[in-house]
C-alpha cells in the first residue's frame, strides 16, 4: 500500500484559490482567494455584483468557510 509520503502525485500545499460560477448565460466565474491571512473576492471584470442562486449560495458558503479556515491558519502561523 502506498503511503502519503511515497506518493508522486500530491497537492503542492494548502488551497488558496477557489473558482465559482455566477448565474447567467455567459458562464462567468468569480474567484475567492486567501493571501497572507486575508480573504479576497474578485467578481468578473464587467460585473458590479455577483448573483447566486440556491445551489450556488451553498457552494459559495462552503468555499468561504474553507477560505476563512485557511486565512486563520495563515494568521496563526505568523503569530
Amino acid at each position: 500500500m502506498t503511503t502519503e509520503t511515497d506518493r508522486i502525485i500530491k497537492p503542492r500545499g494548502p488551497k488558496r484559490e477557489w473558482l465559482l460560477r455566477c448565474e447567467g448565460e455567459e458562464g462567468d466565474i468569480f474567484s475567492v482567494t486567501v493571501s497572507r491571512g486575508a480573504v479576497e473576492i474578485y467578481p468578473p471584470d464587467h460585473l458590479d455584483c455577483v448573483h447566486l442562486e440556491r445551489s450556488q449560495i451553498a457552494e459559495f458558503r462552503a468555499v468561504l468557510d474553507e477560505a476563512i479556515d485557511q486565512a486563520e491558519s495563515d494568521l496563526q502561523s505568523r503569530a
